[in-house]
């Protein structure tokens, strides 16, 4: 894949995902929804995730490919889901934090729909506040995996290669040469006929072609 190339595809990308979100949040029944994570901040960039906070209600999964399921992520008489899908033809992460009604919401959150109360702290401090979830049965290690490849390949991608090698690491790749090639080599070991692993194979691709510039 050429850097131009790439460079298509992540604007196509960026570009579907706000869309995506603009739609799907219109979807949404619940008594409200706001946005969180860097791109609230006005720091998010094209490679950009989605972290949602849905308050008394549940997640878009329609059209989903996978999903991992971990209740201390999320708050105490809520939950957290995170899920993959298919936009622009690579991988959109969404972080869902399920939210109760009685609790303010991080001060950082942008609504989106509905309305609600924010509070003075961080998403991190007011889950920690609240108490998090009761842990959960540990995620499948292969769907486990083929969500962390992407955000692997973006911390790459955007020269953070000590958090790059540390997610290497952690899914069972050598750190010791090439990083971009480790990740290579756990999508093979993973991926097998998972839907998912073709868009993880062009996330690696896309991420390889800027680390070649």
């Amino acid at each position: 894949m050429t850097p131009e190339e790439a460079r298509d595809l992540l604007t196509a990308y960026a570009r579907g995902r706000d869309e995506w979100l603009t739609s799907t949040v219109q979807t949404l029944e619940a008594q409200s929804v706001w946005l969180v994570g860097s791109l609230a901040a006005g720091a998010g960039d094209d490679w950009s995730d989605l972290d949602l906070i849905v308050v008394e209600g549940a997640p878009a999964l329609d059209g989903r490919l996978l999903t991992i399921d971990i209740p201390s992520n999320g708050p105490a008489g809520g939950g957290y889901l995170g899920a993959m899908y298919d936009v622009a033809g690579l991988p959109l992460w969404v972080d869902w934090y399920l939210w109760p009604a009685h609790a303010a919401v991080p001060r950082e959150a942008r609504p989106l729909a509905g309305t609600g109360v924010q509070g003075s702290r961080d998403l991190s401090d007011t889950l920690d506040h609240l108490g998090r979830g009761e842990p959960g049965l540990p995620p499948d290690p292969a769907a486990f995996a083929l969500a962390m490849l992407p955000l692997a390949a973006k911390h790459l991608a955007r020269g953070n290669l000590a958090a790059a090698a540390g997610m290497t690491k952690m899914l069972g790749g050598a750190v010791d040469g090439n990083i971009g090639d480790a990740l290579y080599d756990v999508l093979s070991q993973v991926g097998g006929s998972h839907p998912a692993a073709a868009l993880v194979h062009r996330q690696l691709a896309v991420a390889s072609a800027y680390i070649g510039q």
